[in-house]
């Protein structure tokens, strides 16, 4: 039987019964947004909005239409309003994403709602679209990997929010962004972002650790690993009900998901074979870019560095799928990164 909603979040307004998933691309946020889909305490957009990195910033000068119309045509959330999808296989066949579009633009545009946070107004035609009454959801989660860089924003606008911080190696990051620039040819494969993303991300998941942030991390090893433990935490931190007949198996709005695989592999069931996955795909230089950058950090997560020391060939040596071009704005960047490192150290 369903346990009853916990008192503390029952006397929170719905707006601000959210959770909020951040990490990095390839860090394990769209599992956990898989494995949390279809537990029946909590709302699920299955996926990115980019509200707080793309939405409140590149287009909130432009007024609610142009948000409304990035939101809904130009985001990873576009296929939930009919719009095509952009990377990988989605399946939202059985879901009725034309009366979705219709209610968030009525919600959206009601001068009733002028004042309202459009992803509280976006959230709240989810709900009604799935026909969700919102005293049956303790939380509403929101997945966008950037949300790392906007966490004191979330916390304004959403001071009681949960937030969910995933961590990888980053030498497996590398790894499944060099196998995915091999399926999509984007020519814009950048090793910089790879390892400044997840110095963000490391930083981020440190100051939740330490208190300083009000939060949760959720290290992609143990949810592939020992997933009914990890997922046993989620469920405590986020005030739910534990049930791995439901948050063991993944969903996107309810139906079977098969993953996302850089590798291209579909799954029956969490694996962890993908935790180890990068040792036999990385060569020595490419795991010494990473580690050149990020062993200062690694060992806090458990993460402990495979060779010995730093050698200059490792930063200057090309990665697999990376251009000219962006060899040299990794590079560059690096270099930026590491005197502003310096010069910030104490004396």
């Amino acid at each position: 039987m369903q346990r009853q909603m916990n008192s503390s979040i029952q006397h929170l307004p719905f707006e601000q019964r959210a959770c909020f998933i951040a990490g990095q691309a390839k860090s394990g946020t769209t599992l956990l947004v898989a494995l949390l889909d279809n537990h029946p305490q909590l709302l699920v957009l299955p996926e990115e909005t980019a509200y707080f990195p793309t939405v409140l910033t590149k287009y909130a000068p432009r007024g609610r239409r142009a948000q409304f119309d990035y939101l809904t045509k130009q985001s990873l959330a576009n296929v939930l309003f009919g719009g095509p999808c952009k990377w990988g296989k989605r399946n939202y066949s059985t879901f009725p994403r034309e009366q979705f579009l219709k209610a968030f633009e009525h919600a959206a545009f009601d001068p009733a709602n002028a004042q309202e946070d459009l992803l509280v107004l976006m959230v709240k035609a989810y709900a009604a679209t799935l026909e969700r009454p919102s005293y049956s959801v303790a939380r509403w989660v929101e997945k966008t990997p950037a949300n790392r860089n906007h966490i004191p924003e979330i916390l304004r606008r959403f001071p009681h929010a949960k937030i969910l911080v995933t961590m990888r190696d980053p030498r497996a990051i590398l790894a499944a962004q060099i196998a995915l620039e091999k399926t999509r040819k984007t020519g814009r494969f950048s090793t910089y972002y790879v390892i400044a993303h997840w110095r963000v991300a490391a930083r981020l998941a440190r100051r939740v650790r330490d208190g300083e942030v009000p939060g949760l991390v959720v290290p992609y090893e143990r949810l592939v690993c020992e997933p009914a433990r990890m997922m046993e935490e989620v469920c405590a931190y986020l005030e739910i009900d534990f049930d791995p007949d439901i948050v063991l198996t993944p969903t996107k709005v309810g139906q079977f998901w098969r993953g996302n695989s850089a590798a291209r592999i579909n799954f029956s069931q969490i694996s962890s074979e993908p935790a180890t996955r990068w040792q036999g795909e990385l060569s020595d230089d490419e795991i010494g870019w990473v580690e050149w950058h990020c062993r200062d950090l690694m060992p806090e997560f458990g993460y402990e560095p495979k060779l010995t020391r730093r050698q200059l060939r490792y930063f200057t040596q090309p990665i697999r799928g990376e251009r000219p071009r962006e060899y040299i704005k990794s590079r560059a960047y690096s270099l930026r990164d590491d005197w502003i490192r310096r010069d910030v150290r104490p004396v």
